[in-house]
């Protein structure tokens, strides 16, 4: 009987995937290619960042510090390459790294990186969707040397952390998938009128010198009469501020027209062709059911708050006297002047006589005058709110771009996917992603981890991508929260299905065998789907039941050994479902 023995027990789970992927897009590779390789470093700065990017994407929320604890029971020679080990990510080589990365300029290697990545995907680039973000931070901040470093300080804060300093982050993604194409620290300070001029100018060569049409789309801020010259030049879709009084007088025009054309059976819309700024524009005048919703919402909320406004002024005002009633109409129409959602519903007017003597009043009692009290009740205005919320119910797109180039219908399919870049904040500012580990004390590094952080955004959109490219390629589904079939999964869903799997290092008469347990069939029908790569980091074979055939015939090694199956025949009852006997 073969002896065999269990040298070590190491997670694997999802990470097996998201070294892959890292592997097959070459991002080390490229940057060591352009930051360089040192002799004596035992780890190079491609390799430490795809250790961070690992570390992130492991969802464990520890401080970028504990990386080495983070590593300590995962498969590293499997995961990066043979001879690394956990305590070379210790935080001298991660701040070395992060310091590398910003003065080779960090916009320009995720800019990079990115480009390639696109390249070997074959993604759609033609929009580019633009927004901004504010990372709130906590402590004292080293003032770095670099005149070129962001400065930590306040600004507006999107995290409704005004009295935390900041940082800024710009962020252009593509529409396919969401992979990042572009990101930029800035200062807590900075504004995002600013920021989307100088983004608008800076992107001028890169549209004009493409080879495919390309176009930014972004929100009302990088719509203004300062940034018109850029804009001019470039191919843009973007909101309209409703701030703009022409944009009030298209809403009503629209509304009175009625003319709306249909794009499905929640949304419509009516182009109008104008001259803005100095540009031909077609704008488009849009209303949804979901906007008619959120105006209904907001209009009745603010008509609530009003009328518990009115109700204090009303009371307020009945309690005074008045000489005359052209007085008491007169303060009257001062206060309902105020009033956006309400209108006077009626009026009376009491006469209280004074006299000269105090008491009951008699026949021979002077008179010295009379005051007037007024009794008012208000009603809501139901034709302004109705006018209100019908036009809050409408915005207004605008864009440059002619119809023989993009149809209406794709100019507003194009803003809509502008949540792409918001849910690219929303996974960046997740709890459970490394945002919490910006501990680091100097702005030069903030700047470096951010980078790192939009690089692991990056290998997470594609991952993500290659997964639906996949299960609709091949017509397939997988079972998602609700265990409902969906062609469309989140990959983050999918990481945590996949958790429990390990790899199993044995001794079998002196020589050390390999084994991935934890696979079900559903785990199995994922890693096949993210490709070569991927199967032959979990050892899957090509077909499902010659794994369960190989994970047999190592388990039966183990039945000739009573205590070593004892000790691990609670891993076999959890992880996989083998017929042992």
């Amino acid at each position: 009987m073969a002896d065999a023995v269990i040298k070590a027990v190491e997670r694997l789970d999802h990470l097996g995937v998201v070294a892959s992927v890292i592997k097959d897009l070459g991002i080390g590779e490229m940057i060591d290619a352009r930051l360089g390789r040192h002799d004596q470093e035992e780890i190079s700065t491609g390799e430490a960042v795809a250790g961070m990017i690992l570390n992130g994407l492991g969802f464990s929320d520890r401080p970028l510090t504990l990386t080495p604890q983070f590593f300590a029971n995962n498969p590293l020679d499997l995961l990066l390459r043979a001879g690394v080990r956990a305590e070379m990510f210790n935080r001298f080589k991660l701040g070395r790294t992060l310091e590398e990365t910003y003065h080779y300029g960090c916009d320009l290697l995720l800019s990079e990186l990115a480009l390639s990545v696109c390249s070997q995907e074959g993604m759609d680039t033609r929009f580019n969707h633009l927004d901004t973000t504010s990372f709130s931070l906590t402590g004292d901040y080293v003032p770095d040397s670099d005149e070129h470093a962001i400065a930590i300080t306040h600004g507006y804060s999107k995290d409704h952390r005004p009295d935390l300093k900041q940082a800024v982050l710009e962020l252009m993604v593509s529409q396919d998938a969401g992979v990042p194409l572009m990101s930029k620290s800035g200062d807590g300070n900075a504004s995002d009128t600013q920021i989307f001029q100088e983004r608008a100018q800076a992107l001028l060569a890169t549209f004009q010198g493409s080879s495919t049409p390309r176009y930014l789309v972004a929100d009302a801020k990088l719509y203004s009469e300062e940034n018109a010259a850029n804009l001019k030049q470039l191919g843009f879709i973007t909101r309209i501020p409703g701030t703009l009084k022409l944009v009030t007088q298209v809403i009503g025009q629209a509304l009175t027209w009625d003319t709306w054309q249909r794009l499905d059976e929640t949304i419509r819309y009516q182009p109008i062709a104008l001259c803005h700024y100095g540009m031909a524009q077609r704008w488009l005048v849009v209303w949804s059911q979901a906007s008619l919703e959120r105006a209904q919402a907001s209009v009745n909320n603010a008509a609530q708050r009003e009328a518990e406004a009115v109700h204090k002024q009303l009371f307020h005002l009945q309690a005074q006297r008045f000489e005359t009633p052209s007085q008491a109409q007169e303060a009257l129409a001062v206060v309902a002047k105020q009033w956006h959602y309400h209108q006077v519903a009626s009026c009376e007017l009491s006469a209280h006589k004074r006299y000269g003597k105090k008491g009951r009043p008699t026949a021979d009692t002077p008179l010295q005058g009379t005051q007037w009290q007024m009794h008012a009740q208000m009603t809501p205005d139901t034709a302004r709110l109705e006018a209100l919320k019908r036009h809050k119910a409408c915005f207004v797109l605008g864009t440059n771009i002619g119809t023989d180039f993009l149809s209406d219908a794709e100019v507003i399919a194009g803003y809509k996917a502008q949540a792409h870049v918001e849910g690219g904040f929303r996974f960046l500012k997740d709890p459970l992603f490394f945002v919490s580990s910006l501990f680091v004390t100097k702005p030069c590094r903030i700047q470096g981890l951010l980078m790192v952080m939009t690089l692991a955004l990056l290998v997470y959109s594609v991952a993500q991508r290659r997964l639906r490219r996949a299960l609709v390629r091949q017509n397939a589904t997988i079972p998602n929260q609700i265990n409902q079939p969906t062609n469309r999964p989140t990959l983050r869903w999918v990481f945590q299905v996949l958790e429990g799997i390990e790899r199993v290092r044995l001794l079998v008469n002196g020589q050390v065998q390999d084994l991935i347990t934890g696979l079900n069939a559903v785990k199995i029908k994922i890693l096949r789907l993210f490709g070569e790569r991927v199967c032959r980091a979990y050892q899957l074979a090509s077909g499902y039941w010659s794994a369960i055939t190989r994970e047999q015939k190592l388990f039966q090694k183990l039945l000739a050994y009573p205590a070593q199956c004892r000790a691990y025949r609670h891993l076999s009852r959890k992880k996989v479902r083998l017929n042992l006997c």
